[in-house]
């Protein structure tokens, strides 16, 4: 009898009531939100894409999202209200693949780009200028050498450098950080000369006709000129400085695909300074596998590192891109050193990559694998086939770049659980070279299949690979969207995807690939409160016009780190 007692249908409503009427007490006391944002353009980027006008946050959470009238009803005495003026709110840029310590590493090197400088003259002038002021024996750097954004340039070798600086080592570094020029003073610096043996796999020292250094090096025989860039205590407060100015951009988790700062310096940077999200990915090279911890199971929300970037080959200004036609032959590329008929080749032996996709792969490591040239992005793919099958979907294995990435092979990367993050503005910066320059029209037409990676579920993402180009989210999403060079021409037009898709390709996608997405990437409830306020819409306003956006605010975890 007392169990029918407790069961009975009149007792379970009085409880109910009960346990409605805490609720709703709690709901306006302990339970009202720390802030709401109101009045807004809120582009949730959830799977339905939906618009909301404000949302409310507690202890750094996301914790209602909705009509402004649903939030107000929630609000108490304490609860702070920001009025968002109808501007636009969305989530914080994820920047999939970037290179903060190397943006770091390379700050406050002589600038030779042509962002900045307007012809070669005043490119070298800028140069002879610091090295005048610098003591005799000290050494000088310079990043940005690029025939393509500089096109009266000519090329230095060794004999025009030791002429500039008679009396200082010197290193040049390009544009694209794939080639490099040092003077007879560097050389003799690091220990190298004409009987040094190239480190090989599409790394070397160029020669003239006799065997001697003409002061040209490809990819990694740059090294040994490298180290006196990296002394931490030069490099961490210029990193943190490159992590402000992702804030700047708006972004609020960075993924460092190689070459990093070691982990207590970035777990200062990213946890203790409160400055960004940071993912790692460390170079296949002894230095940085020695950084790995025991398990990818390391770290926490604000600092964690996830897996091991691999190079399979190299850029397409440098003629180390791999692929299964030959460059084009002209003026251009034989200024850039590609000789006639050349494909690339790739940086890494089959042996090594294959063994290292098992490896990293059983330990439970994500992979990313730098690959440019279609016949790379093949060789990639089928080595993952091969290896691994479809036994490590669930690790999201990356192919970065992806500047002829065939669509053809997408299908297979949605077999295998491959996921792509394209180098999108090699359209817009270097769209108008590739076509008439590098690869010609046919070629220039197939670059970087964004939308054909949608199709699939690919979820793909978009990035700047910085220090190469600015991180600037919204001109990745620009070009990803327009498809135009700066010349105002368009490659690929099919391959424009929607404003939406855009915006996902710069959040939550990026999110999904860096194993975040329940974290951070959209405005959803229980997600960190890790946001940016825009001062306009990419939803309504044209694509050509998103440079006029400025980032008015950035929130971190709820706290606000930027305002403008």
């Amino acid at each position: 009898m007392l169990h029918t007692t407790f069961c009975s249908p009149r007792l379970f409503a009085c409880l109910g009531l009960f346990f409605t009427s805490l609720l709703l007490t709690a709901c306006n006391s302990d339970s009202s939100p720390d802030t709401l944002l109101i009045n807004g353009n809120i582009l949730t980027v959830d799977e339905a894409d939906r618009v909301v006008e404000a949302i409310a946050l507690s202890d750094n959470l996301i914790t209602a999202v909705g009509s402004q009238e649903e939030m107000l009803a929630l609000a108490s005495d304490d609860t702070e209200i920001i009025d968002l003026n109808g501007q636009t709110l969305i989530p914080g840029f994820v920047a999939a693949h970037e290179h903060p310590t190397l943006t770091a590493v390379f700050s406050g090197l002589v600038d030779l780009s042509g962002f900045n400088n307007d012809s070669a003259a005043d490119m070298w002038s800028r140069l002879q200028q610091e090295i005048d002021n610098t003591p005799k024996g000290e050494w000088v750097f310079a990043m940005g050498l690029d025939p393509i954004l500089m096109p009266d340039l000519k090329m230095p070798d060794r004999a025009f450098l030791d002429q500039i600086a008679p009396d200082n080592p010197l290193l040049i570094i390009a544009q694209s950080m794939h080639s490099f020029w040092a003077n007879s003073q560097a050389f003799e610096a690091v220990g190298i000369d004409r009987n040094t043996p190239d480190p090989g796999h599409g790394s070397y020292y160029g020669r003239d006709a006799n065997g001697e250094l003409n002061g040209f090096m490809s990819e990694s025989a740059v090294d040994p000129f490298m180290e006196p860039l990296k002394s931490p205590l030069r490099v961490i407060n210029r990193y943190e400085l490159a992590l402000q100015s992702l804030l700047e951009s708006g972004i609020t988790s960075v993924a460092s695909l190689g070459f990093n700062v070691p982990p207590l310096l970035a777990r200062y940077a990213a946890s203790d300074q409160f400055q960004a999200r940071i993912r790692q990915f460390v170079y296949l090279r002894q230095e940085e596998i020695d950084m790995l911890p025991d398990s990818p199971d390391n770290g926490d929300d604000f600092y964690r590192i996830l897996g091991v970037k691999l190079w399979h080959d190299g850029s397409p200004y440098t003629g180390s891109m791999y692929l299964s036609k030959p460059y084009l032959t002209n003026k251009t590329t034989a200024m850039m050193g590609i000789p006639p008929g050349h494909r690339g080749e790739p940086v890494i032996d089959a042996s090594t990559f294959k063994q290292s996709l098992r490896q990293y792969s059983d330990q439970g490591w994500q992979l990313a694998v730098h690959s440019q040239g279609d016949l790379s992005n093949e060789w990639s793919a089928q080595a993952f086939e091969e290896v691994l099958g479809t036994d490590a979907k669930e690790r999201r294995h990356r192919f970065e770049h992806g500047v002829l990435l065939p669509k053809r092979l997408l299908d297979q990367f949605a077999r295998l659980g491959l996921t792509p993050s394209f180098h999108i503005n090699h359209i817009y910066y270097y769209g108008d070279a590739l076509r008439d320059k590098i690869l010609g029209p046919m070629w220039a037409q197939q670059v970087l299949p964004v939308k054909a990676a949608f199709e699939r579920g690919l979820r793909p993402s978009l990035h700047a690979d910085t220090p190469m180009f600015p991180a600037n989210p919204l001109s990745l999403m620009q070009t990803a969207v327009t498809r135009k060079t700066s010349s105002g021409q368009t490659l690929g037009l099919d391959q424009a995807i929607t404003p939406q898709q855009a915006l996902r390709a710069v959040t939550i996608n990026a999110a999904w690939q860096l194993h975040m997405e329940d974290k951070i990437g959209s405005i959803e409830v229980g997600k960190q409160a890790d946001l940016t306020l825009l001062s306009a819409n990419p939803y309504q306003l044209p694509a050509e016009q998103w440079s006029k956006i400025k980032v008015q605010q950035v929130w971190l975890a709820g706290q606000t780190r930027l305002t403008e």
